[in-house]
C-alpha cells in the first residue's frame, strides 16, 4: 500500500511539473508573434501596477491615473494630464530593439502639448540626447515622432489631428533604416532614421515626460514589437487588439510533453 501511495504521488508530482512546462513553453512562444514583446492591455481593473501580458514588463502606476471600462478593446487608463500621473516601466535590452514597433490606442482630449510615450531618463532637461522610443503631440493636436543617431535629432510632424476626443491608432514602425509613422492604420509621415537609433538604459514613460508634459484623456492597447510591422500587419494587429498575439501556444512542444507524461 505505501509502494502504490509513494507511486500515485511521484506521478502526480510529474504530472504537475509538466503541465506547468507547457504553460512555460506557451508563454515563451507568445512573444514570436510577430515579435510582440510587450503588451499593456489596462485590463486590471485597479491598483498600482498594470501588466504586462507577454513578457512580465509590468508598469508601476504614478500619480492618479483612474480605471475605466470604456476602452477601445475593455478596459483602459484614464489619464489627467498632470506630469506626476503616468505609467514607469523599468528597463530592459529588449526595448532598444533595432527594428521595432510602437503602437497604442488614444483618445486624447484638445490640450496643449501631450505625451504619449518617452524614452530618456527621469528628468528634464534629458542628459543625453539618445531618444529612441518618443512620440508626442503637438500643441496644434497632430503627433510628432523624434529619434536621435550619434545625438543627432530626427523628426516626423504627422498631418492627422488625432486631440479631438476620438480613438485613433497611432503607431511607429522602424525599419534599421526608416521612420513610419501610421495614423488609424494609414501611413501619416516617412523620414529616414540617419542611421541606427541611439540606445540607453532609460525606462520607458507612458502618457508623460519629465517636465510636466502630460496626456490627457485614455489610452489602451499599448505594445511593443521587435519587428517592423508592415502596413497590413499593423491594420490587423488595430482591428483585431493585442491579446491574440500573445495566445498560449506550444503544440510542438506540447506534443513532446505529452507523450512523456503518457510514459509516466
Amino acid at each position: 500500500m505505501k509502494v502504490f501511495i509513494t507511486c500515485r504521488v511521484q506521478g502526480f508530482t510529474i504530472i504537475l511539473s509538466l503541465l506547468i512546462l507547457v504553460v512555460g513553453v506557451g508563454i515563451s512562444a507568445d512573444a514570436a508573434k510577430l515579435g510582440l514583446a510587450s503588451a499593456w492591455l489596462f485590463e486590471d481593473g485597479g491598483g498600482k501596477v498594470t501588466k504586462d501580458i507577454v513578457s512580465g514588463h509590468d508598469g508601476e502606476i504614478k500619480g492618479t491615473l483612474d480605471w475605466v471600462k470604456d476602452g477601445k478593446f475593455g478596459g483602459a487608463l484614464k489619464f489627467p494630464g498632470k506630469g506626476d500621473s503616468y505609467i514607469r516601466v523599468d528597463h530592459d535590452d529588449v526595448f532598444n530593439s533595432d527594428p521595432y514597433s510602437f503602437v497604442a490606442w488614444v483618445k486624447l482630449e484638445a490640450a496643449s502639448w501631450q505625451y504619449v510615450v518617452w524614452r530618456n531618463g527621469d528628468v528634464w532637461p534629458e542628459p543625453e540626447d539618445v531618444r529612441h522610443l518618443d512620440i508626442w503631440i503637438h500643441d496644434a493636436d497632430y503627433p510628432v515622432f523624434m529619434w536621435h543617431v550619434k545625438g543627432k535629432v530626427g523628426r516626423i510632424e504627422g498631418k492627422t489631428i488625432i486631440a479631438d476626443g476620438k480613438w485613433h491608432h497611432i503607431a511607429k514602425v522602424y525599419d534599421g533604416k526608416n521612420v513610419q509613422m501610421f495614423v488609424d492604420g494609414k501611413l501619416d509621415g516617412e523620414a529616414p532614421s540617419g542611421g541606427t537609433l541611439d540606445t540607453s538604459k532609460s525606462p520607458i514613460w507612458i502618457g508623460a515626460r519629465p517636465g510636466n508634459v502630460a496626456a490627457t484623456g485614455l489610452f489602451d492597447e499599448v505594445g511593443f514589437f521587435t519587428e517592423a510591422l508592415s502596413k497590413d500587419q499593423l491594420n490587423d494587429v488595430m482591428e483585431d487588439g493585442l491579446a491574440g498575439y500573445a495566445a498560449v501556444e506550444a503544440a510542438g512542444k506540447a506534443t513532446t510533453t505529452w507523450a512523456l507524461l503518457k510514459s509516466q
